[in-house]
């Protein structure tokens, strides 16, 4: 059984982590999409809002388990036994980010790490880019899964949140 890891923060979830994470699926027979949790970062969305929004837009897809961690991912892929941990890739500031965590994760974890380049259409798009858009009160819609969009405005300006 093939078995993967997709880690984030998803602080919101973007249209690009859903499209990343659907092809994703279909690589693997089960695919844990585990929100880590990094206690020295302030959180725009709670842990627990993060998880619904990540549920909410993963719904459709059978082989997806939504989770969150607070130790280091690596534990995480050992604990579920997964074989592979995915990243996506937007870009080469990305790459170079997933290939410097790709040496640290080999000193604790057996599996691969493998990279999924972005659909150029969604390279624009970060969590960040939605927050700002947010802040300055402008449309979303396009930049976040389908649905979500008033729920994460309504969250965002809700203020910081662990």
């Amino acid at each position: 059984m093939k078995i993967a890891v997709f880690g984030g923060s998803f602080c919101p979830v973007t249209a690009g982590h859903v499209d990343a994470i659907s092809r994703a699926a279909k690589l693997v027979d089960k695919l844990y999409v585990v929100i880590g949790i990094n206690y020295t970062k302030q959180y725009a969305i709670s842990l627990q809002d993060r998880l619904q929004l990540l549920r909410n837009a993963l719904k459709n897809n059978a082989n997806i388990v939504v989770d969150s961690t607070d130790g280091l991912m690596t534990d995480y892929c050992k604990k579920v036994k997964a074989n592979f941990m995915i990243k996506s890739v937007r870009n080469a500031t990305d790459l170079q980010e997933v290939i410097d965590l790709t040496e640290i994760n080999k000193r604790f974890w057996q599996g691969e790490t493998v990279f999924l380049a972005c659909e150029q259409k969604y390279s624009h798009i970060s969590s960040s880019l939605v927050r700002e858009l947010v802040a300055h009160k402008q449309p979303i819609d396009d930049l976040v899964p389908s649905g979500l969009a008033e729920r994460i405005v309504q969250l965002l300006q809700a203020g910081d949140k662990r």
